[in-house]
């Protein structure tokens, strides 16, 4: 019984630390991305993309991770110029 118990606690657990590690990766992206724009130029568009990614850090801090990954896309796709 508790091996059942064990692999159905790991099958259940994994899934969401998938989704929990796909966040950091998305937030250092915005931070690159970020760096390498032009600041002056793209200032209105910077300060957007930072608005969500504080906004994604916050759900991801707060386990919302679906939500973290829509922010942090969102900022991305921002910064796609």
């Amino acid at each position: 019984m508790k091996k059942i118990l064990s692999f159905a606690f790991i099958i259940l657990l994994l899934p969401s630390m998938a989704f929990a590690g796909a966040c950091p990766m998305l937030k250092s992206q915005v931070e690159d991305k970020i760096a390498t724009l032009d600041q002056a130029r793209y200032a209105t568009l910077i300060t957007a993309a930072l608005m969500l990614h504080e906004e994604g850090v916050k759900a991801h801090s707060s386990g919302d991770h679906g939500m973290s990954e829509v922010y942090l896309n969102g900022a991305l796709r921002l910064l796609d110029v």
